[in-house]
């Protein structure tokens, strides 16, 4: 226990020393015309930017959702092709992380994550991203430990009479030769309206730095239909998304995807009242169903020992009623919720059709929550926010004693038994979480914050339950852990946010004790683990340390110039056996400058930049290995300009990587068919236009 003393004492140290130089820029919102954004909260977070996605630099021209939002300061993906990159915030990611999309969840069908949820993100033509860092409010799901990832749509703002406006555009990147396009058209009156968008993208592999192919083709189609019934003070909306990934290659990764499928159905009801007491009423609910399909032969050159194919689903159902009420003259928002993930994966034989491994056994997780929050004025400066949220977690296993004939008759349970001593059944949990925040107006530009909370999340279907049994006796196998307990964060921030006509800053610190981490380890022989196959991946609960601080400025320092910096710092460490954790990313960051040339003329130049990571976990025999190795540091530059000569069009253009260096991040992903990890360099110098065409 006394690592714990220890790594306390380090955070408290780093939030002081932070205090001047890190960032609270805890939310950032990007808009786009012709909508009206709605607040969905009272209580803004502290911190935040905004970023106008009606420019030309499209997010349409980036492979994925997570490609995108790793163009983000706080933000960093971890590549496994050219589709399907993983967001990490705070060096946390998959569960620890919401991504909201459109009051809905998506989680995905891949069992070793070609499609986690950003891959369905529709944030090219969405309206506000919301990129949260940290828990800063229990309102926005379950879990978010890390933070949270809101795709947010507005209500359109139209007059009496019909309107139609909308967007076209469309654009080449000339490494990978992706070609994009899309539309967005919206119609509609004062009393109500109909969206339709649809965008197609096909990418071929890419180049890095040394000149060297890296898998990472695919093809992706989407396309969504919302039809809105606005009268004055209500809005019913109705809503369908689409997205469809084909022939998705993974370098190192054992398999390709042929198919990743995702359809979303939504219905969402929001009213203003008038009531003394109640204030606002929104209602939604949503469907969204994910098919998955991967294999070792269809998409590449065939050299396994056998022909396997997993076909996955993954449903997820959910409701939520969110109620602004006043409770002895104290403004309250409410939130109630429900969501059910159900998953299955079968791996088979693609020759015979035998079963091979019930990849997930039909494991099921229902969870219900009730939040609440407000904001305390302590004066006329001052304000304390306080939360809390109660989350009811039930877990079944449908398939956990269905045999694998091509495994030898292997149950699921077989394999939990034989790695942990015990197999799947139903588990409740009733967690708790809280958050209170502490606010200061120094000035009219100037906010100070302070905070503690406690936030609670279960572990996914992967953690619970995978059955994956590869190699001799299952020494090369990924086993999840029925009994796994939820992570308990108790985390520690501290803050402020300037804002002036030319200039702002900001900077946040935090520092998270983890009880019940849940670690992706090596088995080998530890406490609870019965098994010593230093090649297989297990699940067990540590106690860890998280902690860093994240810093951002802008500037104007001539009417034409303006310059842009943020910057990044996270550390890990596995309290219990007194090393780093794994697959936590460096110090890193950007620093940009932007020139307006002419009115019709803006030119910008960017460096990211990351240090070298030293501090990694790489030996499987002693500990978890999840780290390729230690990760250089790199430095590159990339040049952009836009011209909107020909209002309403704009043409933007570029290229990133200029000096076609050779570079990755330090996050790695991992081969399904035996734990092995892999690091993917990213994409060397490369050309890219886009046109946007409003109307």
């Amino acid at each position: 226990m006394h690592n714990i003393f220890k790594y306390s004492a380090f955070g408290a140290s780093l939030l002081v020393s932070s205090f001047l130089v890190a960032p609270s820029y805890a939310e950032e919102i990007i808009e786009v015309d012709p909508i009206a954004v709605e607040a969905l909260m009272m209580m803004s977070y502290p911190a935040s930017a905004s970023y106008d996605s009606s420019d030309a630099a499209s997010p349409l021209r980036y492979s994925d959702g997570a490609d995108y939002l790793g163009s983000l300061p706080g933000v960093t993906a971890a590549r496994f092709g050219g589709h399907g990159l993983e967001p990490f915030i705070r060096g946390q990611s998959q569960g620890q992380l919401n991504i909201v999309n459109g009051d809905s969840y998506v989680f995905g069908g891949c069992p070793n994550r070609m499609d986690p949820p950003s891959a369905y993100m529709n944030i090219q033509l969405r309206d506000t991203v919301t990129v949260i860092q940290g828990y800063q409010s229990v309102l926005n799901g379950f879990g978010g430990s890390g933070g949270s990832v809101i795709v947010e749509q507005g209500r359109p703002d139209f007059g009496e009479a019909l309107a139609v406006t909308g967007l076209v555009q469309g654009g080449y990147d000339g490494n990978s030769e992706m070609w994009n396009a899309g539309a967005n058209v919206t119609a509609g009156t004062l009393l109500g309206y109909a969206n339709a968008y649809g965008s197609y993208k096909d990418a071929e592999n890419y180049e890095d730095g040394d000149g060297d192919e890296v898998r990472a083709a695919f093809i992706e189609r989407s396309g969504g239909l919302k039809v809105g019934y606005t009268p004055e003070g209500a809005h019913l909306s109705l809503g369908a998304d689409y997205r469809k990934i084909n022939d998705a290659l993974f370098p190192g990764a054992g398999m390709d995807s042929p198919l990743s499928k995702g359809q979303t159905f939504k219905a969402a009801l929001e009213r203003d009242l008038d009531g003394k007491i109640f204030q606002r009423v929104k209602v939604s609910t949503y469907a969204s169903l994910v098919d998955h399909i991967m294999d070792n032969f269809s998409l590449r050159p065939f050299t396994a020992a056998m022909p396997l194919r997993v076909d996955s689903q993954s449903d997820t159902y959910g409701a939520k009623l969110e109620k602004d009420f006043v409770l002895f003259d104290q403004p309250v928002e409410s939130v109630l919720e429900w969501r059910r993930n159900n998953r299955n994966a079968d791996r088979i034989v693609n020759t015979t059709g035998a079963l091979q491994s019930l990849l997930w056994p039909d494991i099921t997780i229902n969870e219900a929550s009730l939040a609440g929050e407000s904001a305390y004025d302590l004066g006329d400066k001052s304000r304390l926010v306080v939360g809390g949220r109660y989350d009811y977690v039930h877990v079944d296993y449908g398939r956990a004693d269905t045999p694998a004939p091509a495994a030898g008759n292997r149950t699921p349970n077989d394999i939990y038994s034989q790695f942990y001593g015990y197999g799947a059944s139903s588990k409740t949990e009733h967690n708790l979480g809280g958050l209170l925040r502490l606010e200061h107006d120094y000035s009219a530009s100037t906010l100070f914050y302070t905070g503690l909370s406690r936030s609670v999340r279960t572990a996914d279907a992967t953690e619970r339950g995978l059955a994956n049994f590869m190699g001799a006796g299952g020494a090369t196998s990924w086993v999840g852990n029925p009994d796994i307990d939820p992570e308990k964060h108790h985390q520690m921030d501290i803050g402020f946010d300037i804002t002036e006509p030319v200039w702002s800053f900001g900077g946040s610190a935090y520092a998270n004790y983890v009880e019940d981490y849940i670690l992706r380890d090596s088995a080998r022989s530890q406490p609870g683990i019965l098994v010593n196959f230093p090649d297989a991946d297990i699940y067990r609960n540590i106690n860890a340390f998280l902690a860093g601080f994240e810093v951002r400025g802008f500037w104007r320092f001539a009417s034409d110039w303006t310059l842009e910096a943020d910057a990044t710092c996270t550390f890990g460490a596995d309290i219990d056996a007194g090393r780093a954790l794994p697959q936590i990313p460096p110090l890193q960051g950007k620093v940009g400058v932007t020139w307006q040339a002419l009115d019709y003329l803006e030119v910008s130049g960017k460096a990211r930049w990351a240090l070298e990571q030293t501090r990694v976990d790489t030996n499987s025999l002693s500990s978890t290995g999840r780290d390729v190795d230690k990760t250089n540091g790199y430095a590159v530059f990339d040049l952009e300009g836009t011209i909107t000569e020909f209002d309403p069009a704009s043409l933007n253009f570029g290229v990133k990587n200029i000096f076609d260096s050779t570079y990755a991040n330090h996050l790695n992903r991992s081969n399904i068919s035996d734990p092995t990890e892999v690091q993917v360099n990213e994409p060397g110098r490369s050309f890219y236009v886009q046109l946007r065409v409003p109307f």
